[in-house]
């Protein structure tokens, strides 16, 4: 990469891709990022990123290497007005992290993660120094029937039927993945799929709760829908973040779909789970004393809801223990040798750092956090 091109990255006021902000920047990056942040003014826009990479661990040396002329003021529902912008004729590489989140049936799901991610990639193809363009999807939206041994290749196809998704939202990232090459087959096209994104290794739970919130939700009512030696493939956002810059930055990909996972060697069952949580000093060890329980009994828990978690809505608390719980229960390892035969360093265990996670929510209802995922 020539010293005079840049790395456009949306969603960088997001919690994924402020964590790559700040790589970036600590790996001596900052002048060449031009970030798009939704704003009126590169001046709301900078304040509105600061508080992102703040909350991320940046500190104010790191955060005053940021001009104002780094900020692209843009929203992927609106690109036509900064397509002109001479800016961009200096991006070689994309990184477009910028999404829709949310397990809930968001009415704007299809519009910013599909209708977006194709005006973003017919605004940059043909670009003169364009080339790799880094698209951020999710290893879930490989469906619910991809592997009857649980492993889950990186392959291309994803399905796009509606029974093969738990949730909206992973079906849109998959219409995105499918999309993207049908409409735009000249474009450097590289999928990058996380697994799920839980916590930082340093900071815990303090920028993000979300998805955290669940464990903690189980262990507290002593049930699960999976069985105890089932595993489940979770990463922590700075490992994250340091792989999309790694597969960003190197010269030649020898493939271009990676899931950015925890895969077999570093996902951890419920049961290593329970215990370094306990461990944290997050209650006892349930171990054998969970429950498993069916996805339509857990309407049955009510009552312990009721008792032990007493600061949430017990009828959103169920809803969501119903999503999870779909998830849970397939029991997923996402298979990561593409990524590893790029160098990037295998993902820290999930237990590595859950006792930080722990301890930065403590003080945080489960009802609060569950704000991070029901948007």
């Amino acid at each position: 990469m020539d010293s005079a091109d840049m790395i456009l990255i949306t969603g960088a006021t997001g919690f994924l891709g402020g964590a790559t902000v700040v790589q970036a920047i600590q790996a001596g990056l900052a002048p060449r990022l031009l970030l798009l942040v939704r704003a009126q003014d590169p001046a709301q826009g900078m304040d509105r990123l600061q508080v992102q990479l703040k909350r991320l661990g940046a500190g104010d040396s790191e955060l005053a290497q940021l001009r104002l002329s780094q900020i692209l003021c843009g929203d992927l529902s609106a690109l036509d007005g900064i397509a002109a912008d001479p800016r961009l004729q200096r991006v070689s590489t994309v990184i477009h992290c910028a999404a829709l989140a949310t397990f809930a049936n968001h009415p704007a799901l299809e519009t910013t993660n599909v209708d977006g991610t194709l005006a973003l990639a017919a605004m940059m193809q043909g670009r003169p120094r364009l080339r790799r363009f880094l698209y951020v999807g999710t290893a879930m939206a490989c469906g619910t029937h991809s592997a009857s041994d649980h492993s889950i290749p990186e392959i291309a196809n994803l399905s796009l039927a509606q029974e093969d998704h738990l949730v909206p939202y992973t079906r849109s990232k998959a219409i995105g993945e499918r999309l993207l090459r049908q409409r735009f087959p000249q474009l450097p096209l590289v999928v990058l799929r996380p697994s799920i994104v839980v916590g930082h290794t340093k900071l815990g739970c303090t920028p993000s709760q979300s998805i955290f919130w669940v464990f903690m939700a189980w262990q507290k009512l002593g049930a699960l829908t999976a069985a105890m030696h089932d595993k489940i493939d979770v990463v922590p956002v700075d490992w994250c973040a340091g792989a999309i810059l790694h597969l960003a930055l190197k010269d030649k990909l020898a493939q271009p779909v990676f899931h950015l996972s925890a895969g077999t060697q570093s996902s951890r069952s419920f049961r290593q789970i329970d215990s370094a949580l306990a461990v944290a000093g997050m209650g006892n060890v349930c171990g054998r004393d969970y429950e498993q329980i069916g996805v339509g009994k857990i309407d049955l828990l009510l009552p312990r809801i009721k008792i032990r978690i007493p600061d949430c809505s017990p009828r959103l608390l169920m809803r969501a223990l119903k999503l999870y719980g779909e998830f849970a229960k397939l029991n997923y390892v996402f298979c990561n040798k593409n990524l590893l035969a790029e160098g990037v360093p295998s993902a820290p265990p999930f237990t590595d750092y859950i006792g930080l996670c722990a301890t930065s929510t403590r003080h945080i209802p489960i009802g609060e956090q569950m704000k991070w995922d029901f948007k």
